[in-house]
């Protein structure tokens, strides 16, 4: 009877372990081999793949398109310390894949070192770096979401969301970034386009170094610790973006610069920022027609000469700005909200100029401990007191009493009721005549 029982208990056992080498089996062969796919295929071939999940990592060394049926349909799933993808051919695109790469390590989730490589409509779920770009040229990154994907990691230790090395003519266009180191970093990487992206609870927004003609156009930040940085960089235009509420670090800006040159910074809107827009050790830069609000600085310029400052507003800053250093610069045109100017011609314009008063922070970079009375009463009269070489202030010669969209909108109420006036003068002269001929004709 013992037998009987033993017999029956290793038949059991045979069938138990039959039945879990089965389901090993089955859950091995849920992810499809995508790198055979890759292998079987022929250079210049476009492979269309179907829903489902597919295992990684994967080479492409020869020009592909991989492209989902259905966008988001495809999952690639890699748990090793390699790149998810790793392209080193040029012409290679890749569109509509979901990237799952959650385990942290230092290789990036997609490693490009071939040109001409088109990135469109992928969804990424990193612990690493997104997307890294590495001497390759004119590609382009496009309708992708990068997302950090592990919990309790400090910001300095996460990877950057795209990040770019020695890469010159990419366009990255209409991306959404997420709670990653910076969003999208540049070195070395000159005509670069970052247009339309939205970048969220990064360190820095958009950060450039040692970069020339970038254009970032039309991008949103939102709760970084700054939005755009550009540092050692020339000829860069920063233009019609929207950076906001850049506040929470005693070191964000909406836009730094710092040794930047020859660069445009130019209808922006700068809002809830520690320090709206921050200049520093840079010459011969222009800004126009931003909107600075809400910020705890406007405008903060230091050491800084040869710049142009013209058209901007400056409204709702507990200081609109503070200069150091800096010579030289050119303000006219803007309008400060808490400046009580004079204008005597009608013209629009202060007859006073506004003089940006330095004793502020010359006394805080001495004493930093003094920050505690920024704005204070104590302080606010000692600056009134304090006069010392008056004419190196930085100074706008010419400060608006309202916006230019206030001017412009005021103009054309002008011109509304002259308009007005001379249609009631013609109906009165018309009015005039005819009764004038009624009269001759009796």
């Amino acid at each position: 009877m013992s037998r009987c029982r033993s017999l029956w208990l290793a038949c059991l056992l045979i069938a138990a372990a039959l039945w879990l080498s089965h389901e090993r089996a089955i859950a091995a062969n849920e992810c499809i081999n995508l790198q055979a796919i890759i292998d079987q295929a022929k250079p210049g071939d476009a492979i269309a793949l179907a829903p489902g999940s597919y295992e990684g990592p994967i080479i492409i060394n020869k020009p592909l398109t991989l492209r989902a049926e259905q966008e988001g349909s495809v999952q690639l799933h890699n748990s090793s310390l390699k790149p998810a993808v790793l392209i080193t051919a040029d012409h290679v695109a890749i569109i509509g894949l979901s990237l799952v790469d959650e385990g942290l390590k230092d290789e990036p989730t997609i490693l490009a070192t071939g040109n001409q490589a088109s990135l469109e409509g992928l969804h990424i779920r990193t612990g690493s770096m997104g997307i890294a770009i590495r001497d390759a040229d004119d590609g382009a990154v496009s309708d992708t979401t990068i997302h950090w994907a592990v919990n309790g990691v400090r910001m300095a230790d996460k990877g950057n969301g795209i990040d770019m090395f020695n890469a010159d003519r990419w366009t990255l266009t209409s991306n959404s970034i997420h709670d990653v180191h910076d969003g999208i970093y540049l070195e070395n990487s000159d005509d670069i386009i970052v247009s339309g992206n939205v970048i969220e609870r990064s360190r820095y927004g958009v950060h450039c170094m040692y970069t020339k003609r970038t254009i970032i156009e039309g991008n949103e930040g939102n709760r970084n610790v700054t939005g755009a940085m550009v540092m050692a960089a020339k000829q860069v235009f920063v233009v019609g973006n929207s950076f906001t509420k850049q506040s929470e670090n005693v070191n964000s800006q909406g836009i730094l610069l710092y040794d930047a040159h020859d660069t445009e910074v130019a209808d922006n809107t700068v809002d809830g920022n520690r320090v709206g827009v921050y200049v520093e050790e840079s010459t011969n830069n222009h800004f126009r027609n931003n909107r600075v609000r809400y910020n705890f600085i406007g405008v903060q310029l230091i050491q800084s000469s040869g710049n142009t400052i013209t058209g901007n507003a400056f409204m709702g800053n507990v200081a609109d700005a503070q200069a150091q250093g800096s010579e030289d610069n050119r303000l006219m045109d803007n309008y400060w909200d808490s400046f009580q100017g004079l204008d005597t011609d009608g013209d629009g314009r202060s007859d006073l100029s506004y003089a940006i008063n330095p004793f502020f922070q010359s006394i805080a970079r001495k004493r930093p401990a003094f920050q505690l009375f920024f704005q204070s009463p104590g302080m606010i009269f000692l600056e009134g007191l304090y006069q010392t070489d008056r004419e190196r202030w930085t100074e706008d010669s010419t400060p608006l009493l309202a916006p230019l969209d206030r001017q412009l909108h005021r103009d054309k109420s002008g011109d509304g009721v002259k308009t007005g006036l001379m249609g009631l003068m013609l109906l009165g002269c018309a009015s005039l005549l005819f009764y004038k001929m009624r009269r001759r004709e009796r």
